[in-house]
């Protein structure tokens, strides 16, 4: 049996660093830079695809900035959303599957139990809604794709909610954290050993899945988890969202349904507890 050919695009991203180390020497593996591959340039997409011809894609790129994109619309749509598209309309000529990584930012936030991949969006962002329109996109061009949504990321070579509360933490006594939003952390490293599972699982096609490490909490109890972990004595505050006003508007509770992968991939899913402990100690913290 031949090894596969696999495209990650974004490069550089945190999770793309997480499937080179954790994919590299179980495939014939092409990472893609930004510069290498421009996925908002519809020719390049296809001229990629046509010379390279992958048999999976796995697309990690993408505009990060939620906040930001409250004020860069246009340029959020494109990366997030047309894109996808043009991603989608090249791999359907070649014959490649698509993974693409989705957001928990589709939901609104208002139900009171975790998300299914049967629930339906209704986006409050300009994030959250180019993330929808890149689900869309990808649907609408080809059969030969998996969505993964995912939440709360965290991992090496990235800017992430750990490494910033972190970081404050050296130049302040004492941190505000919201309370009133929840959410499973994720670590790059587990959600690339699903992308791993599920590119060689060749029959699962056309499909969404929901993941993240297993338990929920707070924005305000991830930072007390991670200090407690790292044994540092700092004043944390609880505060609402209105305390702490932002640009764009988060869904208070994004929690999601995990059944449906654990049963397709067989899946023990460790909670986001034991997953950060590992993090800090892979990044010298403890």
């Amino acid at each position: 049996m031949s090894v596969q050919k696999v495209i990650i695009t974004g490069a550089n991203g945190m999770l793309a660093h997480a499937l080179k180390e954790t994919i590299g020497s179980n495939f014939d593996l092409i990472a893609l830079t930004e510069k290498e591959l421009d996925i908002t340039n519809s020719e390049d997409v296809l001229d990629t695809m046509r010379d390279i011809r992958p048999d999976v894609l796995v697309n990690t790129a993408a505009y990060t900035y939620v906040d930001k994109a409250e004020q860069e619309q246009t340029l959020a749509r494109l990366v997030n959303g047309t894109a996808v598209g043009y991603i989608a309309k090249a791999c359907n000529i070649t014959n490649t599957r698509v993974i693409h990584i989705s957001s928990d930012y589709i939901f609104d936030g208002e139900k009171k139990g975790d998300y299914t991949e049967n629930d339906e969006p209704n986006p409050v962002s300009v994030y959250g809604i180019s993330k929808l329109i890149g689900e869309r996109e990808l649907t609408k061009h080809t059969d030969n794709y998996v969505i993964i949504r995912s939440q709360w990321l965290y991992g090496d070579h990235g800017s992430n909610f750990a490494e910033t509360i972190i970081s404050l933490a050296e130049k302040k006594d004492e941190l505000k954290v919201v309370d009133d939003q929840y959410g499973s952390p994720t670590y790059t490293m587990d959600l690339a050993q699903v992308i791993k599972l599920i590119i060689q699982r060749n029959d699962i096609k056309k499909d969404i899945f929901n993941f993240s490490n297993e338990g929920v909490v707070s924005w305000f109890g991830f930072a007390k988890d991670i200090f407690r972990i790292m044994g540092v004595e700092i004043k944390l505050i609880p505060v609402d969202s209105s305390s702490y006003p932002r640009p764009a508007k988060r869904p208070h509770n994004s929690a999601l349904d995990k059944t449906k992968i654990k049963k397709a991939l067989g899946l023990d899913i460790r909670p986001w507890y034991d997953a950060l402990y590992e993090y800090m100690k892979k990044t010298g913290r403890i």
